[in-house]
């Protein structure tokens, strides 16, 4: 009789196997009873990734405690004796040979597979040990061994569900994807190599119109048996036959009728055909729409498709569901909604709800645009004459993304691509030069950007569209060196999203004009944390903030801010550029960077601080060209020149048209020459420049 395995083993066992054997101690235990029983046969079944591999070793080590001797593989049946135990995994892939050797040999087997113990008459007095899907406990436990961490109880059922309770899986799911990985986000498309390999062994077994129905199902998910025909074009008699031979194959679960698991259908659609996946997604959204399923399912498929499904039902079904994601809190999925619609035949009427949604996204969520879109609804729209003011939106979308050349150089009808800022404002229809005496509710705004004046006005009797009216009275209250008013704007609770985010960064100002650098500070890194810095609002706060790190002589600490935000390099031609130019030469003159001060400032267009950078520049001592410079090429010697002036390694690639990677190269190449090791040495070999 061989007695149960020690608790410290089976700790020690399932360590060996990395976890997969976590939450097997009732199918250990039979093991362990089994053999010590003295059953002549023990068959392990499963599907795949139920651990059934780990499962054998172990079997293999109760073996090896009550003086048997395992022997793996049918091959190895010479020599064999009474206190021999055969050991053979992935029965099912035994050849005709094999399999009859199997069934000549009378001692003791284990053997392991997925197949149905029924279906083998060499184990017929089989003793059977079957793996089903562990639980939520064991998958934590899992989690924990594999990570050191505790998952929480969302990331448990998330790994349990895409997993279907296989815990080989989740071992190589937990391999690709790291610990903090564990999102619907990462596991979404996850190729698992022990998955992709049993699906291409299950295609060589399997019959075609099996595996027509398993790929059906993939991309259905789980549905019923009609919509699982039309897809995959058979008729119901020989569709449940089919799904039955998937069933006895342990690859699909009946009602509803199913892939076996996320990440098993996630491996059968990577092994298909490009095409063919598109087919039956084309077919889907077809059938479903038909059906009247609902939008949000028929739009899945849609946006599974590479190109356009070429019908006009499909743009209004795709706005629909945008709706209903952007209501779910969903904004990424409405986002891929919407932009599939515009890949879709449509009336400009539906072109305009289309163009409003993405707006609307890109405005209260933060969902970044993309300029190939916006072009071309801009477009299509200027020719239809703006209906429901589709174009007032998007010319908005610029306005506030403006950090992004390319959302920035929209064509904007007769305007052409806006380049400054000013020309933005003009080209955001029906805000021209020409129209600014009608009567649109953004009118007062525009003037008060233009002159100055009313911007106090203008925040006090917002229309219901209040972006544009808060970015142009906003930044022509810093025309009129106004600021101090916005933090008595009644109306800030009556904001949301884009429009919060310029009112922070304007409140910056405000509170930089009080001398509350402390309140800044806290903005500003709020604001880093959670907005884009290719958005307006990034850069006009980044502005704020430089300028009183300067004013109370923290000018590193605005250095430090500006790398963290990208803000080092060239910038976008907006305004709001514009004036960060012109804090950042302040900041430069304050580190003892006259060059760079004197390039931003005259970027920016900033005479005054352009004066200031050359004086610092006369007044500078010449440099002490010792004999290190004569060791440098004339360009070597510039980049070191620009590096003691402090411009950074991005700023002097920008200057000279390369990439940074061709900077660090000369400064190392001028580090072994002089024979130093760091930046911060330059200046005890060659001084101040």
């Amino acid at each position: 009789m061989v007695a149960p395995l020690r608790p410290g083993l089976v700790d020690t066992v399932v360590r060996q196997a990395g976890g997969v054997l976590v939450g097997r101690e009732r199918e250990i235990a039979a093991l362990t009873d089994a053999l010590g029983g003295g059953a002549r046969a023990l068959v392990v079944h499963g599907s795949t990734g139920m651990g059934k591999s780990a499962l054998l070793s172990v079997a293999s080590s109760i073996a090896v405690r009550s003086g048997l001797r395992p022997v793996r593989g049918v091959r190895a049946l010479s020599g064999v004796d009474r206190h021999t135990v055969l050991v053979v995994d992935d029965v099912e892939r035994l050849c005709a040979e094999e399999a009859e050797r199997l069934a000549r040999f009378r001692g003791a087997v284990v053997l392991a597979g997925d197949f149905d113990p029924e279906s083998l008459d060499l184990v017929a007095d089989a003793v059977r040990v079957p793996l089903r899907p562990v639980d939520a406990d064991a998958v934590a436990e899992m989690i924990r061994r594999r990570f050191d961490v505790e998952a929480s109880p969302e990331q448990t059922a998330l790994c349990l569900d895409h997993c279907g309770g296989a815990p080989g899986v989740l071992s190589d799911v937990l391999d690709l994807v790291g610990p903090g990985g564990l999102s619907a986000a990462s596991l979404r498309g996850l190729r698992v190599p022990r998955l992709l390999r049993a699906v291409r062994r299950y295609w060589q077994v399997l019959d075609a119109e099996a595996v027509a129905v398993a790929q059906a199902l993939a991309v259905l998910g789980s549905a019923p048996l009609d919509l699982v025909c039309e897809v995959a074009g058979m008729g119901s008699c020989d569709t449940l036959a089919a799904f039955e031979r998937l069933t006895d194959a342990r690859l699909a679960v009946n009602e509803p009728m199913r892939i076996h698991s996320p990440a098993l259908s996630h491996a059968i659609r990577h092994e298909m055909a490009p095409e063919s996946r598109e087919r039956l997604h084309r077919a889907a959204a077809g059938v479903m729409h038909r059906r009247s399923d609902p939008a949000t399912a028929v739009a899945e498929h849609v946006v599974a498709c590479a190109g356009p499904v070429g019908e006009h039902w499909v743009a209004p079904v795709l706005r629909t569901a945008a709706r209903l994601h952007g209501a779910a809190g969903r904004p990424e999925n409405a986002a891929a909604c919407l932009r599939a619609a515009l890949r879709e035949p449509m009336s400009e009427r539906v072109l305009a709800q289309v163009a409003i949604g993405l707006a609307d996204l890109h405005l209260r969520c933060g969902v970044p645009p993309r300029a190939d879109e916006l072009s071309r609804c801009w477009q299509r729209l200027s020719t239809a004459g703006n209906p429901d003011g589709a174009l007032d939106r998007l010319a908005a979308v610029v306005l506030d993304w403006q950090c992004d050349e390319d959302v920035l150089g929209v064509p904007a009808g007769d305007e052409g691509p806006p380049v400054p800022f000013r020309a933005v404002a003009m080209a955001m229809s029906p805000l021209s030069e020409r129209e600014v005496v009608g009567d649109a509710a953004v009118v007062p705004a525009l003037r008060a950007f233009w002159s100055g004046r009313g911007a106090e006005e203008v925040l006090g009797d917002l229309p219901e569209f209040a972006l544009p009216s808060v970015v142009l009275a906003g930044l022509g209250l810093l025309r009129g060196a106004s600021e101090r008013v916005v933090l008595d704007f009644a109306l800030r609770d009556q904001l949301v999203g884009a429009e919060t985010d310029w009112v922070v960064a304007l409140e910056m100002w405000a509170h930089r004009a009080n001398g509350d650098h402390a309140e800044v500070s806290r903005l500003m890194h709020d604001l880093a944390g959670r907005v884009s810095a290719s958005r307006g609002c990034a850069a006009l706060a980044a502005a704020a903030f430089v300028a009183s790190c300067v004013d109370t002589g923290r000018s590193c600490e605005a250095r430090e801010m500006l790398v963290r935000l990208g803000y080092t390099g060239s910038l976008s031609p907006a305004w709001v550029c514009t004036l960060l130019l012109r804090q950042r030469a302040r900041m430069h003159l304050a580190l003892g960077a006259p060059r760079a001060a004197l390039a931003d400032a005259e970027r920016a267009g900033a005479a005054d601080v352009a004066s200031l950078a050359r004086a610092a520049l006369m007044e500078r001592p010449a440099p002490v060209r010792g004999g290190a410079w004569g060791k440098l090429t004339p360009h070597e010697a510039r980049i070191v020149e620009l590096a003691l002036d402090g411009e950074t390694n991005r700023e002097i690639a920008v200057r000279f048209n390369v990439t940074q990677r061709t900077v660090e190269l000369h400064l190392t190449r001028v580090y072994r020459k002089v024979g130093i090791s760091r930046r911060v040495q330059l200046s005890s070999v060659f001084g101040t420049a």
